[in-house]
């Protein structure tokens, strides 16, 4: 049993996490009309390494936290990553925000399942009706704006990102502690940089660098320096983690009106209001008494 204090520092820095990546993919739906996904992988690569590097060079004055510990966990952790970049930007670049967001409502159910089989977790009992309050906040959310399905091939990349995404954290949170938040950052690119640099080299694809290309990558650097603290935490569960990941559909509904001036329909709040309870029962029903089951 750990204290409400390290629990709500826990829940924040996830809600955080979320926060900023639902900025990030913002920002990614803007630079796709006018850079290839290519690009925008290969640049926040790199500056995920730089930026790694010069945390550490500053904040401990080595780069001592970031040598490999272990070489098979990073490489997964760096392949799955491959997987779940290329195919979340290729599904991003051909469906609708709303589409999206539908598909990501599934993020959760699939590291629910990957979890009880991988890691062995045994959920609360609560974890259940909290992911499906979460579904049908976020859905009753995108549902308003529905435009019907565009092509199935960009559904088929949603599925994948979804897959390998899951499947990183999963790793993450197999290695848990037994190697550091900062390795795991730095090398975690690896792949991307290698393979999308390869291919921008050989197709010449490369267009000037901007500050909203940077502006991308710092988010989404700074939403993995939260998540993947929260799910190292020994007292976490990769499910309960997953699960609040509801609450970046209702960052996607203020950023439309925020910066299209998209008022919520009746619909829209009672899914955020449905998202809350979702998140409620996570922080207070789920996480308090949840256990990770023994990895052999």
């Amino acid at each position: 049993m750990f204290s409400i204090s390290n629990r709500g520092l826990i829940t924040g820095r996830t809600l955080l996490g979320y926060f900023l990546l639902a900025s990030n993919i913002a920002v990614e739906k803007w630079l796709l009309e006018s850079y290839n996904l290519y690009e925008i992988n290969f640049t926040t690569a790199a500056l995920f390494m730089i930026l790694t590097a010069l945390q550490e060079l500053l904040k401990r004055g080595s780069l001592q936290r970031i040598k490999p510990v272990s070489w098979k966990i990073l490489l997964l952790i760096s392949l799955f990553t491959l997987g779940a970049w290329h195919c979340f930007l290729s599904a991003l670049s051909g469906l609708s925000v709303f589409e999206f967001g539908a598909m990501s409502l599934l993020s959760p159910v699939v590291m629910a399942a990957l979890a009880m089989v991988i890691l062995r977790e045994r959920p609360s009992p609560w974890i259940w009706p909290a992911i499906g309050l979460g579904m049908a906040g976020g859905w009753l959310m995108v549902n308003v704006e529905w435009q019907g399905w565009s092509s199935g091939y960009y559904h088929a990349f949603m599925l994948g990102a979804l897959l390998f995404s899951s499947l990183r954290w999963i790793t993450v949170k197999y290695a848990g502690e037994s190697v550091p938040a900062s390795a795991m950052i730095f090398w975690e690119p690896i792949m991307v940089l290698l393979v999308m640099g390869s291919i921008i080299d050989l197709a010449g694809l490369w267009n000037k660098m901007t500050p909203m290309l940077f502006s991308s990558a710092v988010l989404l650097f700074l939403s993995r320096q939260c998540l993947v603290r929260s799910y190292q935490a020994p007292v976490t569960s990769a499910t309960s983690i997953s699960a609040l990941i509801y609450t970046k559909v209702g960052w996607t509904l203020l950023f439309g009106y925020w910066f299209w001036g998209s008022l919520p329909e009746p619909l829209e709040w009672l899914g955020v209001l449905l998202i809350i309870l979702s998140s409620w029962l996570i922080v207070f029903r789920v996480t308090p008494s949840t256990r990770l089951g023994s990895v052999d």
